[in-house]
């Protein structure tokens, strides 16, 4: 730890290690804290397991890639495969600190880092946990083997470790569900520069021509209908009869399923898919509504950018982020889950 002659604060070394640095919201949450901490004088350290880098990174925030030995063949054995990544990560820090100093933070983000990072007994480690993991890993959903196995492997690398949540709903669900006990956790809410947020909102933006301002409603998130629902959502839309036009900001796996839902439901000329957007904000600012469909959370960043730049938000009643987001006399801003009727009215 230095000291800074001007204001005499004292600068710490953080390092964020996460699977990448793909253009979705536990990625961007990661940017963001990274460039705060930057602002704030202190050193940061990226080191990503999988070489994706979508975003603009601050010039200032040092950049490493694991490099990692990937498995092939049986799961049995993947724990070797974690071990020997467990020795390239310490030769990494190694090098990073010989560089930039002693590193006094590690948080890990995301389950390919957390595997392997579980395996280091290290007090500066911190696991960031962004969803509930009972439903991001189907625990609540699946017959008891798959229930107990899935179990056995959260409580194998979070037992015991020190623990950061988005929302005090993923503490209980990690206790209630997943059986996991941790060393300690805490909430920590993500971070948002609404100052930012207006401004990239304000930058000169068009509309494609098959859009006007204030006459579609707008949903941001990755195609994965196991988490994100756009099914429900199109269903919903459909169902509302509205006139006016739905937009799709995002990509992923199942967008070829949207896509064949879209016409499924005979909504083909009033939804519009927009592909990843690296400044959503504009499209936002513009919409009439923004509508969060998913099953689970871990928070709801979006929610809130939407409330920022004076767009109403609607949103499932989904484990953990929005209701604690959308209290007190917000309430009527969530709906049941899975409830596409609902959701359309």
């Amino acid at each position: 730890m230095q000291k800074s002659k001007k204001n005499k604060k004292i600068r710490h070394h953080i390092v964020f290690a996460i699977d990448s640095l793909t253009g979705r919201g536990a990625e961007k949450v990661v940017i963001n804290l990274g460039e705060e901490l930057i602002k704030l004088g202190h050193i940061v350290t990226f080191i990503i397991y999988e070489n994706i880098v979508e975003f603009k990174i601050h010039p200032r925030i040092n950049l490493y890639r694991l490099n990692p030995t990937i498995h092939k063949g049986l799961r049995i054995f993947s724990r070797i495969t974690d071990h020997k990544n467990v020795k390239l990560f310490n030769l990494l820090l190694d090098d990073i600190e010989l560089q930039y100093g002693r590193v006094d933070l590690i948080l890990s983000s995301l389950p390919r880092m957390d595997r392997i990072l579980s395996l280091i007994k290290n007090d500066r480690i911190f696991h960031i946990i962004g969803n509930p993991l009972s439903m991001q890993s189907g625990i609540r959903k699946n017959k008891w083997h798959k229930k107990i196995s899935r179990i056995w492997h959260m409580k194998r690398m979070y037992d015991g470790r020190k623990l950061i949540g988005m929302s005090y709903g993923i503490g209980d669900d990690l206790v209630k569900y997943v059986k996991v006990r941790p060393a300690s956790f805490q909430a920590i809410y993500n971070p948002f520069d609404f100052d930012q947020i207006k401004s990239l909102a304000a930058i000169p933006f068009k509309l494609p021509k098959n859009l006007t301002s204030n006459d579609y409603l707008i949903h941001i998130g990755a195609f994965t209908l196991q988490q994100k629902r756009q099914d429900l959502l199109i269903e919903a839309f459909a169902l509302s009869k509205l006139k006016c036009k739905l937009v799709l900001l995002g990509k992923g796996k199942d967008e070829e399923k949207i896509l064949d839902l879209i016409k499924k439901h005979g909504v083909t000329n009033q939804v519009v898919l927009a592909g990843f957007q690296a400044n959503p904000f504009p499209w936002i600012k513009h919409a009439r509504l923004f509508v969060l469909s998913s099953d689970y959370e871990g928070f709801g960043n979006v929610l809130i950018e939407a409330m920022a730049l004076g767009t109403p938000a609607l949103s499932t009643d989904c484990p953990s982020g929005p209701r604690e987001i959308f209290i007190n006399d917000m309430e009527d801003s969530l709906v049941k889950c899975g409830d596409a009727k609902a959701l359309a009215e």
